[in-house]
C-alpha cells in the first residue's frame, strides 16, 4: 500500500465525499433558485431571474433586505461596543474571574429558550411593563409595536450575544504582554490614550473575527425573530431568513425561497471576504 499509485486517491475518498455531500444540496439550491419550482406544481421549471428580480423590486423584498441589514449593524455595533468595554473593564478589575462567570450565563441558554423568556417578560401585562407603570406610569408595546418591535428583536440579541463578544475580546487583551502598556503609562499615556494606541490595535485581529463572526449570524438571524415576532407586526421584524421560511414552508414556493437564501448567503460571504481582506492588507502593510 505504501508503494501504491491508488493510495493518495484512496485517503482523498472521505474528503470529496464530504465535499459532495456539501456542495450537491448547495447546487441544487443554485438551481431551484432560478426555476419556479412549488411543491404544489409538480417539478420546476426554468424561469431565468425572475425570482431575483422579484426580491429586488418588490416591497416585501426591499423591505426584508432593509430590515436584515438594519439588524445586522445595529446589533454588531452595540455588541462589539458594549463587549469590548465590559471585557476591558473585567481585565482591568480584580473581580473579572467572578463578574466573567455571569456575563456568560446567557450563553448557557439556547436563543429559543432566551427568546420565549424574553417574549414572557415584554408582554402587555409581562413584569417590564408592570415595573414601568409602576415608575413612570406607562407602558410599551415592545414586541406588539410596529415601531418597537425590530428594537426590541435587537435588545433580546444583545443581552443573548454580547457575552460572546466579552469572552472573545477578554481572550485578546489577555494576550498582550502588560509590558507593553506599563511602558505606555511610563511615557505618560492615560487610560484612554493607551486603549486606543496601544490595546484596541493589537486586539484588532481578534475584533474582526468577533464582528465576521457576530456579523454573518445577525444576517442570517431567525430563531429569536420567529420565536418572538414570527417576522411581525405586520412585516416590522421580516428579514430575509423568516422571509425564506414564509416563501419555502408556508408558501411552497421553494424557487423564490432559495432565490433568497442565496442572496442572504452572498450577503455573508462579502462581509467575510471584506473583512479577512482588509485584516490581511493591514497585516502585509
Amino acid at each position: 500500500m505504501r508503494h501504491s499509485k491508488s493510495l493518495p486517491y484512496l485517503l482523498a475518498l472521505p474528503g470529496i465525499a464530504v465535499l459532495i455531500a456539501i456542495m450537491y444540496p448547495f447546487l441544487t439550491g443554485v438551481w431551484w433558485s432560478f426555476t419556479d419550482y412549488r411543491l404544489t406544481e409538480g417539478g420546476p421549471s426554468f424561469n431565468f431571474d425572475q425570482n431575483y428580480l422579484e426580491l429586488f423590486t418588490t416591497g416585501d423584498g426591499l423591505h426584508a433586505i432593509l430590515v436584515t441589514l438594519t439588524y445586522a449593524v445595529c446589533a454588531v455595533v452595540i455588541e462589539v461596543l458594549i463587549g469590548t468595554g465590559l471585557a476591558y473593564l473585567l481585565n482591568m478589575g480584580p473581580y473579572g474571574s467572578f463578574f466573567r462567570i455571569l456575563i456568560v450565563l446567557p450563553l448557557l441558554l439556547p436563543p429559543v429558550i432566551a427568546a420565549l423568556m424574553w417574549k414572557v417578560m415584554l408582554t402587555e401585562n409581562g413584569v417590564a411593563n408592570w415595573l414601568l407603570e409602576s415608575t413612570i406610569g406607562q407602558g410599551f408595546l415592545w414586541f406588539n409595536g410596529p415601531d418597537t418591535a425590530l428594537a426590541t428583536v435587537i435588545l433580546v440579541d444583545v443581552w443573548l450575544y454580547t457575552p460572546f463578544v466579552v469572552l472573545l475580546m477578554q481572550a485578546g487583551l489577555r494576550s498582550i504582554p502588560t509590558e507593553i502598556r506599563e511602558a505606555a503609562g511610563v511615557d505618560g499615556a492615560g487610560p484612554l490614550r493607551n486603549f486606543f494606541s496601544i490595546t484596541l490595535p493589537l486586539v484588532m485581529p481578534v475584533l474582526v473575527v468577533v464582528i465576521a463572526f457576530r456579523g454573518i449570524d445577525s444576517l442570517k438571524m431567525f430563531d429569536v425573530i420567529y420565536t418572538t415576532t414570527k417576522g411581525g407586526p405586520v412585516d416590522a421584524t421580516t428579514n430575509l431568513h423568516v422571509l425564506a421560511y414564509l416563501e419555502g414552508i408556508r408558501n411552497m414556493n421553494f424557487g423564490a425561497a432559495m432565490a433568497i437564501l442565496v442572496v442572504l448567503w452572498l450577503l455573508c460571504y462579502l462581509i467575510s471576504y471584506f473583512l479577512l481582506k482588509a485584516r490581511r492588507k493591514e497585516m502585509s502593510a
